[in-house]
């Protein structure tokens, strides 16, 4: 495995996205003794480890991908026509 250290802004942006997906998920599985309902809990619970995986796979693929360009996209030059 290797860290790729060019285009550190994107590398960066997408490092901190993830980190903030993961924020979200550990604050769902703290949430889930407050839940009304069973149903809710398990929704919480669920939604939170989702949350993290999704994190942890936005950080390792800005981290570990060797071009960026299909994963965390720019925004094209020219809008497109229609």
């Amino acid at each position: 495995m290797r860290i790729y250290h060019d285009d550190l802004w994107r590398r960066t942006g997408g490092g901190l996205f993830g980190l903030g997906l993961c924020a979200v998920g550990v604050f769902s599985l703290l949430q889930i003794p407050n839940a009304p309902d069973a149903m809710l809990a398990d929704r919480a619970l669920w939604l939170g480890i989702t949350m993290i995986i999704a994190g942890i796979a936005a950080i390792l693929a800005s981290w570990l991908a060797p071009d960026l360009s299909g994963i965390w996209c720019r925004s094209p030059r020219f809008p497109p026509k229609k």
